[in-house]
């Protein structure tokens, strides 16, 4: 497999570096949750991880035992917005991470990342990550991740998942609170059940413990 490097899009619970890392080392994130395998290749990303707004949506849909509620989709026929932490990682550990992410062995899920960035997305599968696609390139470098291959019926997350995604961008952008509160807020799914002030809530009962 290529060792080229690519930017990985993480825009759910994976902008939480320590939460990104399980899927290259291997490990649980927290009691309760299914340990991951690792990839083949459990080099740390890069030391860059940018936080980048684009013409995409984020959506919280489907329901997790494991996160208590939906799960963040991207979808990207409308303009919303989102937010993506781009981590700087091989294409080999990308497709691990992915195979990971659809119930796979590392090794399994195999796509031609070429034919993703030249038709911007390939459908591999119909388990719920198993749609990657191209966002575009950054300084030159193409920008990829996975989400729903068909269209998902809206669910609020629960409170444990919104706070590894608040976590996450807090690490990327530390001084941009309102910004990261109000692009949540625009997700499909996260009203009428979580409110900006509730959110805030999340992230001032991280910074006191």
């Amino acid at each position: 497999m290529s060792e080229r490097r690519i930017w990985y899009a993480a825009y759910g619970s994976n902008i939480s570096h320590e939460r990104f890392r399980c899927y290259l080392e291997g490990g649980s994130y927290q009691e309760g949750h299914r340990p991951q395998v690792g990839a083949r290749n459990s080099s740390p990303p890069g030391p860059l991880s940018p936080l980048l707004y684009g013409p995409w949506t984020l959506s919280f849909a489907c329901s997790s035992e494991r996160w208590g509620g939906g799960v963040a989709f991207l979808e990207l026929d409308r303009a919303g917005g989102a937010a993506i932490r781009c981590w700087d990682i091989t294409e080999e550990q990308f497709l691990d991470v992915a195979a990971q992410e659809n119930g796979l062995e590392p090794g399994e899920f195999r796509v031609d990342l070429d034919e993703v960035v030249a038709a911007d997305q390939l459908v591999h599968g119909d388990s719920w990550y198993s749609k990657v696609i191209c966002l575009g390139m950054y300084f030159g470098t193409p920008v990829l991740t996975f989400t729903n291959p068909t269209p998902v019926e809206f669910n609020a997350p629960g409170r444990p998942y919104l706070s590894v995604i608040l976590k996450g961008l807090m690490e990327a952008s530390p001084l941009q609170l309102e910004m990261h509160l109000s692009q949540l807020m625009r997700a499909n799914g996260i009203s009428p059940a979580w409110t900006k002030g509730a959110l805030r809530d999340i992230v001032d009962s991280a910074t006191d413990v």
